[in-house]
């Protein structure tokens, strides 16, 4: 059989191949909505592609701009149904494309084989069995292998560079797979059909590896930005928690020498107006030294130092704090912790114009052989909230959003969990930590109402 037998894939199966790889990509990644609401949709985007595939079966001059449509096609898909930014969708739609152009080739290739030299059956029955043999295989290993892939609430965001050098990676492959349609037999005509399907197939199998390995390498890369980022971040937090452990103490060292000194005075003041004064600056030091005390020192800093700015900004925050429910955790983890989810909530309250509405609240508790810690706080920019997590606003979230991971980080390290909620104005954040080994041990994440 030469080069001007029949070599074309039937479009049906290219069109199979699209919707499954596009369908990989949505049940593997965050979504929109349950998988079986895009059931209908994806039906209906098979039979749409299967006809323009079939209308179109012997239009070359069409070749480009219909395969412009069908990558299209698969990035709507993509974006209707997934629960990612536009510029992971583009990625991913990349991805698919490729790997739907592999899957159409593989299937082509063993069903040609097998029916010229093995004799296989060409009935419908035959070639659906061929069909659910070979696709199953390659979906299932497709499936394993997006698993060991980062996922995408993890994924890093994907630059202009990245997402160029990817469609670059596709163009390439794609022309190099389907360049007989172009050129013909001026170029492959001494070759034989098998010949071209191994060809494609292994040309498009070239550009899946590639596509993965690249894509491998770039959560290796993040992952290890990421590693650095955050001890640098916990780095700085100890830095920052020293500095203000040493100011607090020359604070405390004052307000003790200051209650003396109006002992002092005191003695010498007769005119009511001066004593009623003296009351009055004493009363403040006992509420200062009341203030914030919650049986763990390294709380009772990180609380007075924010209880201070909060005063000073025109902000109201309110504890009720167990601090002895912390002893387990180590010093700097109680520091990041709290300076974190606390400067976030002072954040968002921030950009409340109303004074009044610039309202947070903390509360620390030991129960049932947990620590609870809740923390709520007004806001007037909504939140951007992600399958329960809370993404950075910030443009360039590639270098923000470290205080969250941080957070997230020292909770997973006890063995705790984070959960958020976000409505009419309110945000809730909530954390729950086994606050012993055993219950650490036995802890299985699932969520609790504080």
């Amino acid at each position: 059989m030469r080069f001007t037998d029949s070599i074309n894939t039937p479009g049906a199966y290219y069109a199979l191949a699209y919707v499954l790889s596009a369908c990989l990509i949505i049940y593997t990644n965050p979504r929109k909505s349950k998988w079986y609401v895009s059931i209908p949709y994806q039906v209906l985007y098979f039979v749409s592609l299967s006809w323009i595939m079939y209308v179109t079966r012997d239009v070359i001059v069409w070749f480009i701009p219909l395969s412009i449509l069908y990558f299209t096609l698969i990035f709507l898909d993509l974006r209707l149904h997934s629960n990612l930014d536009i510029r992971l969708v583009l990625y991913y739609a990349i991805r698919a494309f490729i790997t739907g152009e592999f899957m159409a080739s593989f299937h082509w290739m063993i069903y040609y084989f097998s029916v010229k030299t093995a004799h296989y059956p060409t009935g419908p029955v035959a070639n659906v069995i061929m069909l659910v043999l070979v696709h199953g295989v390659v979906l299932f290993f497709f499936y394993r292998l997006n698993q060991r892939m980062p996922h995408a609430e993890e994924y890093m965001t994907i630059t202009r560079k990245e997402l160029l050098a990817a469609a670059l990676i596709c163009v390439g492959i794609y022309s190099l797979s389907n360049i007989y349609y172009l050129i013909g037999e001026k170029l492959f005509g001494g070759l034989y059909a098998q010949e071209i399907f191994v060809i494609r197939t292994l040309v498009d199998a070239g550009g899946v590896a590639i596509l993965y390995a690249v894509a491998i390498q770039l959560g290796e890369v993040y992952t290890r930005l990421e590693r650095d980022r955050l001890l640098d971040a916990f780095e700085m937090q100890r830095a920052n928690y020293e500095l203000l452990e040493q100011s607090m103490e020359i604070v405390n060292i004052k307000y003790h020498d200051l209650k003396h000194q109006i002992a002092i005075i005191r003695e010498g003041v007769e005119s009511g107006e001066a004593v009623e004064y003296l009351d009055k600056m004493e009363q403040e030091i006992r509420i200062y030294e009341a203030q914030n005390k919650t049986g763990n020192k390294i709380l009772d800093t990180i609380l007075t130092a924010k209880s201070i700015y909060c005063q000073n900004h025109w902000i109201e925050m309110t504890v009720v704090a167990d601090g002895s429910a912390l002893s387990f955790m180590e010093p700097m983890d109680i520091s990041a912790l709290f300076g974190n989810i606390i400067d976030n909530a002072i954040e968002s309250v921030e950009k409340i114009g109303q004074k009044e509405k610039r309202l947070i609240h903390l509360a620390v508790a030991h129960q049932k052989g947990f620590v609870r810690i809740r923390l709520e706080n007004c806001y007037e920019q909504q939140p951007k909230i992600v399958n329960g997590q809370i993404k950075s606003t910030k443009k360039d979230s590639r270098n923000h959003g470290y205080g969250l991971k941080s957070i997230e980080a020292i909770v997973r390290k006890y063995g705790g969990s984070v959960t958020i909620n976000a409505k009419e104005g309110w945000f809730e954040q909530r954390i729950l930590i086994p606050s012993c080994d055993k219950d650490r041990a036995v802890y299985d994440d699932q969520e609790t109402s504080l």
